[in-house]
Formats: structure tokens, C-alpha cells, sequence
């Protein structure tokens, strides 16, 4: 139990720690910065309790906002991902989406795809969505929200591969 709650911490603090300092500073064609810290959400177990999901999602939310001055663009995003979480891993993965570790072993190569994409898809809708803040815009919103959407899910679908075949 100890052994895996200091896993989880590290992997938490590892992964915020490369979010502020390496990829908030990458601008990909000037707009595009991947927001490689869904990966949490998106590796948080089932067994876990959803409480826990949502404020790990308040607390990452504000410390990314504080480091970008996104004026919590941030934090409503990934609170809302964190409460639509259960209902997206229903949709995605059926009737094995209570079995631990069930996006990452075991289950069709389309459905982890759907359940990534999502998780990713959503929070980018959201966050450009507030970031832009005007209907006139929505075409940029659109544009921006799957240029970032993109980008990100290659870096985490890269990274989760290469975390579960550990």
C-alpha cells in the first residue's frame, strides 16, 4: 500500500514537474502546448475513489493556472474531466470499465484509443472554449482545440506504451 501511494506521488509530482518546466514552454507553431499532465487522469485506477480524482484534478488545475496565468481555465477543465471520467470510461470500454487497469491490458486497441482521445478531446474544448471566451471565434476554437488535441494524445499515447510495457 505504501509502495504504491509513493509510486503514485512520484509519478504525480514527475509528471507536473515536466508539465511546467518543459512543456509549458513549448509552442509548436506558436499555439500549439501539450498538456502532458492528462496523463494522470488518464492512468488514475477505478479502485480509486473519485473524491480523490476531482480534487487531484482541483489541485493540478490551479497549479498549472498559477504557472500560466490562465485564470482558471485550467482547474475548471480538469475538474470537469475528472466528474465526466467514469461516464467516458463506461462509453469507452463497456462492460470491462470497472476492472483495474482495464485501459491500459486487455482490451480492444479502440477502445483505449476512444477513451484517450476523449479525455483529451474534451478538455481541450473546454479549456480553448474558456480560453477564447467568444462565439465569433469558434472557428478558432475548433482549430486550436484539435491542433493541441493531436499533439497531445501522441505524447501521452507514446508515453503510456512506454510506462505499461515496464
Amino acid at each position: 500500500m505504501i509502495r504504491e501511494l509513493s509510486r503514485n506521488i512520484f509519478f504525480y509530482t514527475t509528471i507536473l514537474v515536466f508539465q511546467l518546466f518543459v512543456f509549458n514552454q513549448i509552442n509548436l507553431l506558436g499555439f500549439i502546448t501539450p498538456f502532458l499532465y492528462l496523463i494522470i487522469f488518464i492512468h488514475y485506477k477505478t479502485s480509486y475513489n473519485k473524491t480523490i480524482l476531482i480534487f487531484l484534478g482541483f489541485i493540478t488545475g490551479i497549479i498549472i493556472d498559477l504557472s500560466m496565468q490562465t485564470y482558471g481555465c485550467h482547474t475548471f477543465a480538469t475538474i470537469t474531466i475528472c466528474y465526466l471520467r467514469e461516464w467516458i470510461e463506461k462509453y469507452s470500454f463497456g462492460v470491462n470499465s470497472n476492472l483495474p487497469l482495464a485501459m491500459i491490458k486487455g482490451t480492444p486497441l479502440i477502445n483505449r484509443l476512444t477513451f484517450f482521445g476523449l479525455i483529451i478531446l474534451i478538455h481541450s474544448l473546454i479549456y480553448n472554449s474558456l480560453i477564447f471566451f467568444n462565439i465569433e471565434v469558434l472557428g478558432t476554437i475548433i482549430f486550436s482545440t484539435l491542433t493541441n488535441s493531436i499533439v497531445t494524445f501522441i505524447m501521452i499515447w507514446l508515453i503510456s506504451q512506454l510506462i505499461s510495457n515496464k
